[in-house]
């Protein structure tokens, strides 16, 4: 190895010393190199290409260069090199011998780029449609003069390092962004990728059961978002507007307490929280709000007055979905329960056995059967009324007899008090009919029976009395005569007879049901009828009788026909069968008969004036007949003296005999053929019957028999002997068969043989042919015609040879022999095929006919048919071809070994047939044979032609040789390329740069054509300049292609998203610019491609320049409220939104059409335009539209106009009152609604200046005497509120229930309590009364209560009823028996003391009078009345007394002052519990009655004393204070209490 290096040492020596010597250049002085570096970046990266460059302080020619890497040599040798890596780089210059010192070394350090990353605000893994996203890239080290590239997937685009994304479906993907420096190829890796997914928006769907409802439910509505997770809000919606809610807005269930105004359609809406997300509305969810039904209460019959043990039905009506209901049934106000006789059926209240107790007034109401809470109103009330008697029907009689004729009239009439009674007549116990009137109009024997009404009504019913109706069919008459035919003058009698019959008939006869008058002719005597017989008599006869002053008829008699015939007998003579011939061994009947119905005739028989029989018969049969049987006929009729005859001629003769008639003996199948049977001299009608081989033919498609002729379509069958036979129609005679005829049938068609002369398969023209036709069977008649492709080619019939002399081409063709007879055709068919001879072609086997010296030749002669058949002759220039010894013919080629000169000219050849001598072909056509002397040279043709090719341009190079049959090989310096006349490089590249020639070659001779050179280019790159990256809908944005240090003229394209853009108003391309008037559509990655003029030339597309065009976002107008109309004075308020960055944008207003400016009313703020008062004129349709703030030409889309309404006029709400009265009594219901017209209202009531509450709604449930006022409500909405009318509501309190005591000296002893309750305004009232808050039976004022321990505890009360307004009264106070009975027993106790006492008193008293006579003033003796007397009285007796006596009174003043002390005393007592202390009270009474010296009788004295004892009896129920007149007066009342 190292003795090699050593040689190489020597070798470069010698070489350098040589160049030395040889060049003779002298050495120079070259400086020290610098290295300098491009570019002179701070930074530079191993991703990019650094430039080296060695720079010489002289500007020396012709040097060259030595690098260095870290010391080792990188055999690189120009001024310039591409850096491999960090590292210490040197170099050197040398020039031929001479060389420069190494230069200082330059450090180079290359860094790697740095890293990209990606951030994304917000940091979600899913996003929806229209939320907007942010990516960030951002480079390690800083941002800082670096551009950024995005990747979406296998899309890339240039962009800033923030990208923000309004999320669409299409933004799905993976992200990942890297940074490029600016002006340099230096890119950061890729980031990490972030996976964009955009999912759609959930759908919410509303869940409840609740479809409808009624007002005061409670209704629940749930919004369902299925399949998320994420944390909604929830907005509801009614027909389309927002319902507000101050409370539950972010849960997903919307709870209504049903009013009439919830009816309608439900949307709900989900907001993700904490983003700007909304979903689509839900489906709607209707509610239907049903108004509570009305009910209607009737009486399930026509009327409404019952009797005892009538059942009564109410209904209780509901018109809609009544399955849903439930009743509650009221009478006289009170809840009606069940009981015996009353029933509840779904809406039936049913009593099934009505007594007077159930009269009353009935109402019901409706109760839903699942929303228990839900009742309808009471109906109106239903008066019942039940009486307490049963009337019984009563039966009206027209025209009656004991004993009725059938088909007489029997009318009966029911009636009953009342209405609705449905009448049932029975016979017996059978139903007859039903209807208040039983006609008979035509009575029967089964008529008859006992026959009584029912009156009904439901399931109530009342008997009539019985009544007997006696039935009997009218009596039948009969005709009794023996005449039943005459002639005319004869005397007829008839008689008209009814049996067992006592009555006085009137008797009426009948001539074909026409009534006869009694006269000459027709003589009526009682029930006899006598005819004088006309012609006319001639009939039936009927007679009738008819009862004298009843209308009863008997029926009619059954008919005696009565016949009277014209002036003689008829006589017919008939022939049976009447053929006016008739046939040997035929049957004839004649017979004789007498046109009218008559009897008793005799018949006799005549041939030719002979008798030929003798018993007595209509009918004469001749049962064989023979020819002596012909001849003229008699019939003679004989009744007594008198004779009739008639005669007719009969003729007999023999039958025919028939024979057939044809030409046809023989036949083939196909044929027609005819035969027919002949029956001379005769005119009948005949059947004809066809036999062959004895068997009889029917007719049918091959057999056609029609009247006498039979035809055949001829099948082998039908060969045979043929009969026929004749049959006399409609008579059974029939000939004898006709002699047989025999007819012959051939095979399926004849056998034509056709025979060609000679047989040769092909004649060539001007040979003879002979063309014979024949038919192999036996037979005849037939006729030969000879045709050619159809066309008639013979005349002459019958001609079996056709001959062709001398043939020609139009001769050749199908030629055809028909043979006929009859309708029959038949054929036969041969090819005769002519033709020229064969035509003989001569080629020079090669694709030339130009050749060069020393080229071989070879000419070929050939037949195209069976050339085996064939010999050859050859011909030059017009004459035979002599013998050369370069010429060589075998069979048909013609062969030449070295062509020269002389050998040129024109070669033809002909065919000789080897086995018809005279045939041959035509001599070919000349073939020139030319021979050059000189060799010619390829041409290039060059196809668009540059001196610089770029690459994938087409380079097309065409070789082009005189003469033809050259091949072309191109060669590209040395090496072949192709073999073809065309060298055709479809792309060429840097690699096709070269020379090229080609070489033209035939056989094995070839020539060079001239070289030519190809020099190939890559096409420069354009790229686009612009500052557009992002643009809105209709700005103008320009983007620019740019080809830099190129000076050709270019056509540029432009693409978007990979298509081509065409030019048009939008795009507009001009040279290299492409203007945009931006649309939506220009949304995109745009890229261009310049094309150079004239050539198919375009260079690579130019890196993607991203256009981000925003859709100016969509506004919103809306008015600040769930309202649309307004009115005078209110504020109104539009607000127009913008969804994305609101502060980027202004706002324009319109007002139907036109822009809205400010003016005094209206104000903009922002995006809200307010009308702070607003006016009719202010009504209109207003959009507006949002207006970019900084692009002053970018503007959203106009809102959709919202229609605005502000009314002329301030209405008031409308107060609806329910069942409303003038005045209301205390405890019913007042209810009003009110109503504003349009939506979003609030209602409050108020009660003059006073707020009651905030509902459309106002109901008190019970009104008080506190509830009279005036009402009104105010409707609000926002700050505008209108208040409505006033009402005035005025209450009065019901009638008060007074309950007083009512007690009887046996209540006293019984301790039983008797109650009386009264309403003293003037009305007719039912009562009903109550135990501790339990209602009691009955309706009577007068409760009495059985005192026992559980009744002397209770609290009784009652209360009034009515069925007019007031319904009910007030109730009444409460009464506790428990302390009546404690002060009864105390005064039981009290009388018996009071008993002794009066006694003590009265003979006291006496004693007194008589031991002691004061001078009074005589005292009146009616001071002290009787217990008698105080019942009929209506004052006290004693204030009568007091009024009356006046100076009586004065003077005993003290005394009475004493009494009226006690009886305060007394009265003023309620609270005494102890019976001494009213025992003691009643003692000083007594005492200080005592005492008072007008007393004179003790029984006035007792009197006296019982009417205290009363007035104390009365204080305990007595709770007023009054008087001591008050007092005197009670007195009077102790019964009453």
């Amino acid at each position: 190895m190292e003795s090699f290096n050593i040689l190489l040492l020597t070798v470069a020596v010698t070489v350098q010393v040589t160049s030395h010597d040889s060049t003779g250049e002298p050495p120079v002085q070259i400086s020290k190199p610098k290295v300098t570096l491009n570019p002179s970046h701070a930074v530079l990266y191993s991703t990019e290409t650094v430039t080296l460059h060695c720079e010489v302080p002289e500007a020396l020619s012709g040097l060259q260069y030595d690098w260095y890497k870290n010391s080792a040599d990188l055999s690189e040798h120009q001024p310039s090199i591409t850096a491999r890596g960090s590292g210490k780089y040197e170099c050197k210059a040398k020039k031929g011998t001479s060389e420069s010192e190494i230069s200082a070394s330059y450090t180079l350090t290359l860094q790697d780029p740095p890293k990209a990353k990606l951030t994304v605000d917000p940091k979600w893994t899913e996003f929806f449609p229209s939320e907007n996203i942010e990516l960030k890239c951002e480079i390690e080290g800083g941002s800082s003069g670096w551009t950024f590239e995005w990747i979406k997937d296998t899309w890339t685009s240039e962009g800033d390092s923030v990208r923000a994304i309004t999320v669409k479906h299409p933004d799905s993907g993976k992200y990942s962004c890297r940074g490029k420096l600016k002006n340099r190829q230096v890119t950061t890796q890729q980031s990490n990728a972030f996976q964009l997914n955009v999912k759609d928006l959930p759908e919410p769907k509303i869940q409840s059961d609740w479809t409808e409802a009624f007002p005061g439910e409670k209704v629940y509505l749930e919004c369902v978002i299925q399949g998320v997770s994420e944390n909604w809000n929830y907005m509801w919606f009614k027909d389309s507007r927002r319902i507000v809610s101050s409370d539950e807005t972010n849960i997903n269930t919307l709870t209504l307490s049903v009013k009439s105004s919830h009816h309608g359609a439900y949307e709900c809406q989900g907001e993700l929280q904490g983003r700007k997300v909304s979903t689509a509305r839900s489906t709607q969810h209707l509610l239907t709000v049903h108004e509570l039904p009305q009910l209607k209460l009737s009486i399930e019959s026509q009327w409404n007055m019952f009797y005892p043990t009538e059942k009564v039905t109410l209904k209780c009506s509901i018109d809609e979905e009544s399955n849903k209901w439930g009743y509650e049934w009221f009478k006289n106000g009170g809840l009606l329960k069940k009981d015996k006789d009353i029933s509840f059926s779904g809406n039936t209240l049913s009593i099934s056995s009505a007594k007077a107790g159930h009269s009353g007034q009935y109402t019901c109401r409706g109760k839903h059967l699942t929303r228990t809470l839900v009742t309808t109103r009471e109906t109106e009330a239903v008066q019942l009324r039940i009486q307490d008697i049963k009337p019984k029907p009563n039966i009206t009689k027209h025209v009656w007899f004991e004993l009725f004729y059938a088909e007489e009239k029997v009318q009966l009439k029911c009636n009953m008090t009342g209405v609705g009674w449905e009448y049932h007549w029975y016979k017996g116990s059978t139903l007859r009919i039903t209807h208040p009137e039983l006609t008979i109009d035509a009575v029967s024997l089964s008529d008859r029976g006992n026959y009584h009404c029912k009156a009904k009504r439901g399931d109530f019913s009342v008997d009539s009395e019985t009544l007997q109706v006696r039935v009997q069919k009218p009596p039948q008459p009969h005709i009794q005569s023996d005449w039943t035919e005459a002639f005319p003058g004869e005397k007829v009698s008839l008689q008209c007879v009814i049996r067992d019959v006592s009555e006085n008939w009137n008797y009426t006869w009948f001539k074909d049901s026409s009534k006869i008058d009694s006269r000459a002719e027709t003589n009526i005597q009682g029930n006899n009828l006598t005819l004088s017989v006309k012609s006319s008599h001639h009939g039936a006869y009927e007679c009738q009788a008819e009862l004298q002053e009843r209308n009863v008829s008997t029926v009619r008699s059954k008919q005696h026909f009565l016949t009277v015939h014209g002036s003689q007998p008829t006589i017919l003579l008939q022939q049976d069968p009447s053929h006016p011939e008739m046939y040997n061994g035929e049957q004839v009947n004649l017979t004789c008969s007498i046109q009218e119905k008559t009897s008793k005739w005799q018949y006799f028989w005549q041939r030719d004036s002979q008798q030929v029989n003798t018993v007595n018969n209509p009918i004469y049969t001749i049962q064989n007949a023979t020819f002596s049987q012909k001849g003229n006929y008699t019939c003679q009729v004989r009744r007594g003296e008198m004779t009739y005859a008639k005669s007719t001629i009969l003729t007999i003769r023999e039958p025919p005999q028939p024979h057939i008639q044809s030409d046809w003996t023989e036949a083939f199948p196909g044929e027609k053929v005819s035969l027919q049977c002949v029956i001379r001299d005769v005119s009948e009608n005949w059947n004809y019957t066809w036999f062959k081989d004895s068997s009889k033919i029917d007719s049918r498609a091959e057999t056609n028999i029609q009247g006498n002729n039979l035809t055949l379509s001829v099948k082998s069958s039908h060969h045979g002997a043929y009969e026929c036979q004749a049959e006399l129609q409609e008579r059974n005679v029939s000939t004898v068969r006709s002699k047989q005829h025999f007819l012959t049938v051939h095979g399926s068609q004849p056998t034509i043989l056709l025979q060609q002369d000679p047989s040769h398969p092909e004649i060539y023209t001007g040979e003879q042919v002979k063309l014979t036709c024949s038919i192999q069977e036996k037979t005849s008649k037939w006729q030969y015609f000879w045709q050619i492709d159809s066309q008639q080619v013979s005349t002459v019939n019958n001609t079996t040879i056709y001959t062709i002399q001398n043939a020609t081409l139009s001769q050749k063709g199908n030629y055809t022999c028909q043979v006929r007879r009859g309708e029959m055709t038949y054929a036969n068919s041969t090819i005769l095929t002519i033709r020229e001879p064969p035509k003989a072609n001569m080629s020079i086997e090669s694709q030339w006919n130009m050749f060069y010296p020393t080229e071989k030749v070879t000419l070929k002669c050939s037949v195209d048919e069976e050339s085996n058949k064939w010999g050859y002759e050859w011909f030059k220039n017009g004459g035979s071809l002599k013998d050369d010894k370069g010429i060589s013919v075998s069979r048909n080629t013609l062969s030449i070994s070295s062509a020269k000169v002389g050998h040129s000219g024109q070669y033809t050849c002909r065919g000789k047939h080897l086995t018809r001598t005279l045939v041959t072909t035509r001599e070919t056509e000349a073939v020139q044979l030319r021979i050059q002397d000189i060799k010619p040279k390829p041409n290039i043709t060059k196809h668009v032609w540059f001196e610089l090719f770029y690459t994938e341009e087409r380079v097309q190079l065409k070789c082009n040789m005189t003469g033809v049959g050259w091949e072309y090989h191109w060669y590209k310096g040395s090496t072949l390329r192709i073999t073809h006349p065309k060298l055709t490089i479809d792309a060429v590249s840097l690699s096709d740069s070269g020379n090229y020639h080609c070489k033209a070659k035939r056989g094995d001779f070839s020539v060079d054509s001239e070289t030519l050179q190809v020099r190939v280019q890559k096409p420069p790159q354009p790229h686009i300049q612009s500052d557009w990256t992002e643009a809105f809908h209709g700005e103008k944005v320009s983007l620019q292609c740019v080809i830099q240090d190129v000076s050709e003229n270019w056509n540029y394209t432009w693409f978007k998203d990979s298509s081509k853009i065409i030019s048009r108003a939008e795009t507009n391309i001009k040279g290299n610019n492409l203007t945009l008037s931006v649309k939506s559509s220009h949304h995109g990655a745009y890229e261009c491609q310049a094309e150079l003029q004239e050539r198919n030339v375009s260079t690579v597309r130019s890196t993607q320049h991203l256009l981000t065009v925003h859709e100016p976002p969509k506004p919103n107008l809306s008015i600040e409220s769930q309202w649309n109309m307004f009115y005078p004075t209110e504020k109104v308020t539009l607000k127009c939104s913008v969804d994305e960055e609101s502060n980027k944008w202004g706002y324009e207003w319109f007002k139907n059409g036109g822009s809205l400016k400010k003016v005094e009313d209206i104000s903009f703020s922002g995006n809200t335009l307010s009308i702070s008062s607003a006016k009719a004129g202010h009504s209109g349709q207003y959009t507006c539209r949002g207006k970019h703030l900084t692009r002053t030409l970018v503007t959203t889309r106009e809102t959709e106009a919202v229609q605005l309404r502000i009314k002329d006029i301030t209405p008031k709400p409308i107060i609806k009152k329910h069942e409303w009265f003038e005045l209301f009594y205390t405890e019913e219901r007042v209810k009003f609604d009110c109503n504003m017209s349009g939506v979003g209202w609030e209602y409050h009531w108020h009660k003059a200046a006073k707020p009651l509450i905030k509902n459309s709604e106002f109901t008190i449930d019970a009104v008080s005497l506190t509830d009279t006022g005036d009402y009104h409500c105010k409707a609000q909405r926002g700050d505008f509120s209108v208040d409505s009318e006033t009402l005035q509501v005025r209450v009065q309190a019901r009638p008060p229930a007074f309950l007083s005591l009512k007690t009887e000296l046996i209540d006293i002893m019984t301790g039983d309590v008797t109650l009386r309750c009264n309403i003293s305004d003037g009305r007719q009232w039912n009562y009903t009364w109550f135990m501790n808050g339990q209602q009691l039976n009955g309706s009577s004022d007068v409760l009495k209560v059985t005192g026992n321990e559980e009744t002397i505890k209770s609290e009784f009360k009652c209360k009034g009823i009515n069925t007019e307004r007031p319904l009910y009264s007030a109730l009444s106070d409460g009464f506790v028996a428990n302390n009546i009975i404690f002060k009864r027993k105390i005064l039981l106790a009290i009388s018996g003391c009071l008993v002794c006492c009066i006694f003590i008193l009265i003979i006291g008293c006496i004693i007194l009078k008589i031991t002691h006579k004061p001078e009074v003033k005589e005292t009146p003796e009616d001071l002290f009345f009787s217990m008698t007397d105080s019942k009929n009285q209506i004052i006290s007796p004693m204030k009568e007394y007091m009024d009356n006596r006046q100076t009586e009174l004065e003077e005993s003043q003290g005394k009475a002052e004493l009494i009226s002390d006690c009886a305060s005393a007394v009265h003023e007592d309620s609270v005494i519990k102890e019976s001494q202390e009213k025992a003691e009270l009643i003692s000083d009474c007594a005492s200080a009655v005592h005492e008072d010296s007008v007393i004179k009788e003790s029984q006035e004295k007792a009197e006296l004393i019982s009417d205290c004892a009363s007035a104390v009896h009365e204080d305990s129920v007595i709770k007023e204070e009054d008087t001591s007149a008050t007092v005197a007066n009670g007195l009077t009342s102790f019964k009453g209490l």
